[in-house]
């Protein structure tokens, strides 16, 4: 009785769960949408982490974009329309305890991004947490950036 060799088991196993997980991924479908660029600040100075959500007012699916540290954002595949806007900072407030944890584990000078973040936290005040509590509606079109203002106070 021949047993088969460790390579071929593997080779098998791999190839079984490659084809297992590529048959269960939907495939990506654009929604004939637009990309929409914009800018978040708080209180007149660029946020550098977060989350811009928008929720249309007409119902639909939410889209959203990640701030980079010049508080630009970009959101895709987003149909024109008028939305309501939310900027989430509380999800990033972990990820910055951890980044200045391997901050100081890496030693002085030495650049650390945590999940491909780079910039300093900002909280938000909660209310704009949620496109609902938030007050800021914005309408969404081709080649016209989007301006997040948030005030603090």
């Amino acid at each position: 009785m021949t047993r088969p060799t460790p390579l071929i088991g593997l080779s098998l196993l791999l190839a079984g769960l490659t084809a297992a997980v590529a048959g269960c991924a939907p495939a990506a479908k654009p929604t004939g949408g637009i990309q929409a660029s914009g800018k978040a600040t708080l209180d007149g100075t660029p946020l550098e982490m977060g989350l811009v959500v928008l929720e249309p007012e007409a119902g639909g699916e939410t889209a959203s974009g990640q701030i980079d540290r010049t508080g630009s954002f970009t959101v895709y595949d987003v149909k024109p329309g008028r939305y309501r806007v939310a900027v989430q900072t509380a999800m990033f407030a972990g990820m910055q305890a951890q980044a200045k944890k391997a901050a100081a584990t890496a030693g002085e000078g030495r650049p650390v991004a945590v999940r491909g973040l780079d910039g300093t936290f900002r909280a938000v005040p909660a209310k704009f947490e949620k496109p609902a509590t938030s007050g800021i509606v914005v309408d969404v079109q081709a080649d016209r950036p989007i301006e997040v203002t948030l005030q603090g106070k």
